[in-house]
């Protein structure tokens, strides 16, 4: 059977054709053809070849051709440049192809191409591993194994981009991984890489859980040199509260963080375990919390709407650059939604602007649908978005709204949502969204 065309247009918008998904399906044994859990949302191109498929769908509707984001074009010019090429252990001629092969693997849009090459600057990609004894728990897989699970992911991607170094250290054991590209190509160093992976990991985790110190080393010894780090973790450091307030503290204050950020991945289905992580990550800038993959598509389905396509490539992405990229990539969670501009540079294609309206659309129905619980919630649910707005600015951060919002959310604080205390309330009462309040204020 011939393979249905990969992409269609359903009701004026662009997405994954469901033919070719089930025909996709089929050829896998039944396997999910994709990671998306929604079917509103926009068509993931993680290649030239889905580029490719894309422009001769478009053909069919005697449309214009869909032109690549200008992020993507700069990032595929970089890859031409032999000195990048050969930094990634590929050749100007082949990277943007190979990069495309590992990235239409685990569907991830082009537009964060952009983003992974970003990891270049640092010379050295730290990643800090739990060994306590409490990793070995879980069922049918254990903590252990789910980080040993997504470092080796990680390292896959990374195998495809320009690093530096890779340094793969453990809060209890001396066991210290360390990884150089050494001219080799992708495959090679993934081969070595995960051969030296396993065999740490072969040994069962022992011991308690030194976060503090294990940290207070590290930027001890990496004073001097740009650093981006990465804590697989399942649970509460060794010092209970303090430790938490004093690895918040030492965070927060850190020099330079753009050139330090800091990544929380969590590997617990004990949420309260972990709670620390996301509270140090609202208050020290450059860091991210990470959760699985399914725990991390619902919050953007909740704070983004159904039209995003977020697969468990565009997750594994975030976990590795989310932290260095504030603006966008970690500001998912903040409920505001992504400037036309923006979206078009993550997903790697400048949409029309009737996919744009889908996406739009699918956020504010998202907002409608938020529950309740807490004062930032209650802010996410109200706020009132100008559709025009966001279609004409570059950034999200140049509308004075959303600004204007950001303020907000640091004044209302996480306590629950009150009926007649919170300035939301009154504001409402009085009929006024934030744009009008903004205005106000600033005539006095």
């Amino acid at each position: 059977m011939t393979a249905p065309k990969k992409y269609v247009k359903i009701n004026g918008v662009m997405k994954l054709n469901p033919e070719y998904k089930k025909w996709r399906e089929a050829q896998l044994g039944g396997k999910p053809a994709s990671t998306v859990i929604t079917v509103e949302a926009l068509p993931i191109v993680s290649s030239m070849e889905d580029y490719k498929q894309l422009n001769e769908a478009v053909v069919v509707y005697a449309e214009p051709e869909i032109p690549l984001a200008e992020s993507t074009n700069a990032t595929i010019e970089m890859m031409q440049e032999p000195e990048i090429s050969i930094n990634a252990g590929m050749t100007a001629d082949t990277m943007v192809d190979e990069l495309g092969s590992i990235m239409n693997k685990y569907e991830v849009p082009m537009g964060l191409m952009n983003k992974l090459m970003m990891l270049s600057e640092f010379q050295v990609l730290e990643f800090m591993i739990d060994d306590s004894g409490s990793m070995s728990v879980g069922k049918p897989q254990s903590r252990w194994e789910e980080a040993q699970g997504r470092l080796k992911e990680i390292i896959e991607v990374l195998a495809y981009v320009p690093f530096n170094q890779v340094e793969v250290i453990f809060l209890n054991r001396r066991n210290r991984i360390s990884l150089q590209r050494q001219g080799r190509d992708p495959k090679s160093f993934i081969t070595d890489a995960y051969c030296k992976i396993d065999a740490v990991f072969s040994k069962p985790p022992l011991g308690t859980t030194p976060v503090l110190e294990s940290l207070q080393d590290s930027f001890t010894r990496n004073q001097e040199i740009n650093i981006a780090r990465w804590f697989f973790g399942d649970g509460l450091p060794n010092g209970g509260v303090e430790a938490q307030k004093e690895i918040t503290n030492l965070l927060a204050h850190r020099p330079n963080p753009a050139m330090s950020p800091m990544t929380f991945i969590s590997c617990t289905e004990i949420n309260s375990d972990v709670e620390w992580m996301k509270e140090c990550e609202e208050i020290a800038p450059y860091c991210s919390e990470s959760d699985d993959f399914v725990e991390e598509a619902n919050e953007v389905l909740r704070d983004q709407g159904a039209a995003l396509p977020y697969s468990y490539g565009f997750h594994l992405v975030c976990t590795l650059v989310a932290a260095i990229n504030p603006e966008d990539l970690d500001a998912m969670d903040e409920s505001v939604p992504f400037t036309k501009v923006t979206l078009d540079n993550l997903l790697g294609i400048k949409h029309d602007e009737q996919s744009y309206l889908h996406y739009f659309t699918c956020f504010e129905e998202a907002q409608r649908k938020r529950r309740v619980v807490t004062e930032l919630d209650q802010l996410k649910k109200e706020t009132k978005w100008n559709y025009e707005e966001f279609l004409k600015a570059t950034k999200a951060s140049q509308i004075p709204t959303v600004r204007y919002y950001k303020d907000e959310m640091k004044y209302r604080g996480n306590g629950p949502a009150k009926k007649n205390k919170s300035r939301a309330v009154r504001d409402k009462k009085k009929s006024l969204n934030l744009s009008k309040i903004i205005k106000n204020r600033w005539k006095k």
